[in-house]
């Protein structure tokens, strides 16, 4: 494999995966940071389960290379097993147990971790649901249980594929923050979600896949670069003008005129100074939405 970023927490090159003659995964290449949150994003079908799963090991590729914190997987594949935790696709849960009783076998399997079961159940807001059977658990609650059953070994990268499904505005937000507060803490987190506005709150860095290949990777602030100001006067051609002397770009469009600035208080400045007062000054911000179906001309999953 060849050198790639460092620190990178997760390393990919050339990765391929055919199921007959369906193409799930097509050389695709990535990298994602240590110690952030990184958004994996992709339309229904891009290969982002499979990826993940290639990740963990629970799948073979046809073809690449998989570094997972500077291990390569599946040839050192045991040494990654104890630094990593996951929850991909359903929860792995015994509903006829209590959530205590769930987070000692998954201590059980792991061969550790007991300790940090009433730990974990906090952290998740679970305490006061400890001994109820997870048979009882809204959906909401057993993703909180499988996300503190994946923090029970203290892994430095953790897999999360929608974790924000199926709780509720209030559990999302905590979900969130708890999140942030990992990722803080050197957790390397990585997340699938189909809803863009959540990734958009969270994620440091971003890496969208179509069609089983690379479409684009980096620090989400850099693919959101660029959005500009709209502002719109009268006369927008003499608007105009008199933001290019001022050292701005802008582009008249329409009633008015978008500036390569996000800094509106200057540019209202400038045109007052030559007597010129704006109807609208709004930012044209873009979005991690605007940029992915601009990217992939489909809606997230």
């Amino acid at each position: 494999m060849r050198e790639g970023t460092p620190n990178a927490a997760v390393v990919v090159r050339g990765l391929a995966k055919r199921y007959g003659k369906t193409v799930a995964l097509d050389g695709l290449d990535f990298e994602m940071p240590s110690g952030q949150i990184s958004g994996f994003l992709g339309p229904n079908g891009a290969g982002k389960t499979t990826t993940f799963r290639a990740l963990l090991g629970l799948t073979r590729p046809n073809a690449g290379e998989v570094e997972v914190l500077g291990r390569r997987v599946p040839d050192q594949l045991l040494e990654v097993t104890k630094r990593v935790g996951a929850i991909i696709e359903e929860p792995g849960l015994i509903k006829a147990l209590s959530g205590y009783n769930n987070l000692v076998v998954a201590a059980d399997t792991l061969g550790f971790g007991h300790q940090r079961i009433d730990e974990m159940l906090d952290f998740v807001g679970l305490t006061g649901d400890a001994r109820r059977r997870v048979a009882g658990y809204s959906k909401g609650m057993k993703q909180r249980l499988a996300l503190a059953a994946a923090l029970l070994g203290e892994p430095e990268l953790l897999i999360l594929d929608e974790p924000l499904d199926g709780l509720d505005p209030a559990g999302q937000h905590a979900f969130k923050a708890r999140l942030r507060s990992l990722a803080d803490g050197g957790v390397t987190v990585v997340i699938s979600s189909h809803n863009l506005a959540d990734v958009e709150a969270l994620a440091d860095y971003v890496v969208v896949i179509d069609r089983g290949r690379l479409v684009t990777q980096g620090p989400l602030a850099s693919l959101l670069d660029g959005g500009g100001t709209r502002v719109v006067v009268d006369d927008p051609q003499a608007a105009a003008q008199v933001l290019e002397a001022a050292g701005f770009s802008a582009e008249v469009d329409g009633d008015g005129l978008v500036v390569d600035s996000d800094d509106g208080s200057r540019i209202v400045a400038a045109l007052a100074e030559a007597g010129i007062h704006p109807k609208e000054v709004r930012s044209e911000r873009t979005t991690l939405e605007g940029v992915f179906l601009g990217l992939t001309g489909e809606e997230a999953e």
